[in-house]
């Protein structure tokens, strides 16, 4: 599974599955728990949303935004 190499915002996109699931805990996760330990707090990656497939294409929406939002 491959996934889509569209850019968020300007953050580049993950080449395959595992580097996306790698630039998680590598990029994204340390800048987050970075600007939570501001208020005494921590981050962990508690849940990924991976769409792979769906028979009904009206059960889930993405959402796709085009300003840089987080990490």
């Amino acid at each position: 599974m491959r996934p889509s190499r569209t850019r968020s915002g300007g953050e580049p996109a993950a080449g395959d599955f595992a580097g996306a699931l790698r630039r998680v805990r590598s990029y994204s996760l340390p800048r987050e728990h970075r600007r939570l330990r501001e208020f005494g707090q921590s981050s962990f990656i508690g849940q990924i949303l991976i769409v792979k497939r769906e028979a009904l294409p009206e059960r889930a929406t993405v959402v796709l935004v085009r300003e840089p939002i987080g990490f």
